[in-house]
């Protein structure tokens, strides 16, 4: 069996960060503590050793962390490794580990763990904190929301360990896994070299040939068929043969939820961005989305066929979801969308031809709503909205299909120029707060050539731990635009309490309810500015794009990062 180079390693700790790096994680991503004392020391003999280990970025809190990795993932694919201190690190990464999970990203999430012994072994407790941090089941905080965990054992199964760590993060539907590290362990000595991995991850899963031939038939003969999709561009080359597909064969493609650039906005059977504008589909295939449509607001007509499709398409680990499927495929979107290029050229003859003309019509009617809805944000008076904040940032972004928006609350990707694969990420299903502006920082430091812009709520904001996350910035050169709407509420609860009780007391009150309440406004751009970074806030709809064009001038041709802070009335 051929070995993989490891001259040099001494401890269990090199051999772990060893077996990363030669599995293709470049990136630790770490809040460290004092379980760490192997790895610092194994970083710190880096130069003597010339080991190869990933490249450390220091986070300076564990949602920062997890959350860049997840950003990191979006921008180029590859697994991503974290760890953290113990029980306390993993507590505070759990909302975003559920947003890893919903979102379908593979981390191999790690911590370490409180020293197994109380005396007389390398690494054993010397704190009073390792006993107050042991846990009886540490794992027990994320099992619900991780494929896989585990307590590394000895030096001997560490390759063994990650392989299989991986493997399960990276076999679709992806998800993080979980191991923690005791670190008497990692201070033992390393057991020979590295061996090479012994299996390779399982390919996508792919649709039947059966399958595919009866989804291909119900598309060709419908008079009405719809794609929805809410984050099929996860893979981004997915998008362009979407819109092939519709194109070449007349079907419509709607997005629901969208948290990804799927599908360009300007395609001419592009039906927009709200299950209702399906009503007339006699065909409705999901892609992949973990809810399809929402009972309360929307559902398939009747008499529709609904086609859900994924590695996992009723998505088992719901507890409920009760969704009607007719048509449930397995297969990753990609490999889906490959075999119906494959079927659908031999049933274009059988396609009425005048459905084209039916979809085109209503896909126009949506987009003229859309620029109607914009033009009117554009020349009204008055107090800043959030679609005037849409409007005034597509007049700014680079039109060179290299910048990327990442939101969480309120940039919407039918409000915003056509960017290309890459050009827009949202919120993860859990919509766990707290996740945009990290993200966004993991996605520049994945895609350090694009322009990234955090579009997030106040709320968003004060989740993410925004002293962290520019600090991240600074320490890390990762010049970040943050444009915040500062609106002083929480939208979503009092949203939800007038849903709920529209003619309730707290519609009577026709006052923001005091659970709801986020005032005082906060100067949020000194942040920027106590970072080294550049801030500006604006209450004055004149004075929006000016701002946006000097902080992406910072952005762009300072390298420092910026924070536009804007009062929004909605």
């Amino acid at each position: 069996m051929a070995v993989h180079d490891s001259a040099g390693v001494t401890t269990v700790a090199e051999a772990y960060l060893r077996v990363l790096k030669d599995r293709g994680v470049s990136r630790l991503f770490v809040n460290a503590g004092t379980d760490f004392a192997p790895l610092v020391e194994a970083y710190a003999r880096q130069k003597q050793s010339g080991l190869d280990f990933p490249e450390l970025v220091v986070c300076a809190h564990e949602n920062l962390a997890i959350s860049m990795a997840h950003g990191a993932y979006l921008g180029d694919g590859r697994v991503q490794a974290v760890m953290l201190h113990t029980s306390v690190g993993t507590a505070n990464a759990v909302c975003g580990a559920l947003n890893a999970a919903t979102d379908r990203i593979p981390i191999l999430l790690t911590a370490g763990r409180s020293p197994l012994f109380e005396d007389s072994v390398l690494g054993s407790r010397d704190g009073g904190i390792h006993w107050a941090q042991e846990m009886y089941d540490q794992a027990s905080m994320v099992r619900e929301l991780v494929k896989w965990d585990y307590e590394l054992r000895d030096g001997v199964q560490v390759a063994a360990v990650v392989d299989r760590a991986i493997d399960i993060a990276m076999t679709m539907p992806r998800a993080p896994v979980y191991l923690s590290l005791p670190r008497e362990v990692l201070a033992r000595n390393a057991h020979g070299d590295v061996p090479p991995p012994r299996s390779a991850t399982p390919s996508d899963a792919a649709p039947s040939a059966d399958t595919v031939g009866r989804l291909a038939d119900l598309l060709a003969g419908a008079s009405f068929p719809v794609f929805v999709t809410a984050a099929s561009g996860t893979d981004p080359a997915t998008a362009t043969l979407l819109g092939q597909l519709c194109d070449e064969y007349s079907i419509g493609v709607l997005e629901s939820g969208s948290r990804r650039y799927n599908v360009a906005a300007s395609h001419p059977l592009h039906l927009g961005y709200d299950l209702r504008a399906a009503a007339d589909a006699d065909v409705l295939c999901f892609l992949d989305m973990d809810v399809p449509w929402i009972p309360a607001r929307a559902t398939p007509p009747d008499d529709a066929i609904v086609v859900q499709c994924g590695p996992d398409p009723h998505f088992t680990r719901y507890p409920i979801r009760t969704h009607r499927s007719d048509l449930s495929v397995t297969a990753s979107v990609g490999n889906l969308l490959a075999a119906l290029a494959a079927a659908l050229p031999g049933r274009s003859a059988r396609i009425d031809k005048r459905r084209r003309a039916a979809i085109e019509r209503a896909a126009a009617d949506v987009r003229s709503q859309t620029s109607e809805r914009l033009a009117a944000a554009a020349r009204a008076d008055g107090p800043i909205t959030k679609t005037f904040m849409n409007w005034a940032l597509a007049q700014v972004l680079p039109r060179e299909q290299d910048a990327s928006v990442v939101s969480e609350y309120w940039a919407r990707p039918e409000l915003l120029p056509d960017g290309g694969p890459q050009s827009f990420f949202g919120t993860p299903p859990a919509g766990g707060l707290g996740w945009g502006l990290p993200a966004a920082i993991g996605l520049k430091l994945a895609r350090p050539e694009r322009t990234v812009i955090a579009a997030v709520g106040d709320g968003a904001y004060l989740f993410a731990n925004p002293a962290a996350c520019h600090h991240a910035m600074a320490m890390h050169d990762l010049p970040v635009l943050t444009v915040i709407c500062a609106n002083r509420k929480w939208t979503a609860v009092q949203g939800s309490a007038l849903g709920m009780y529209p003619a309730g007391h707290a519609a009577d009150a026709g006052q923001l309810s005091p659970l709801a309440e986020l005032g005082p406004a906060v100067a949020f751009e000194q942040y920027a500015a106590a970072s080294g970074g550049y801030g500006e806030a604006v209450d004055d709809r004149r004075d929006l794009i000016p701002a946006l064009g000097r902080a992406l001038h910072a952005v762009q041709a300072e390298h420092r990062q910026a924070v536009v802070n804007v009062s929004c009335a909605d």
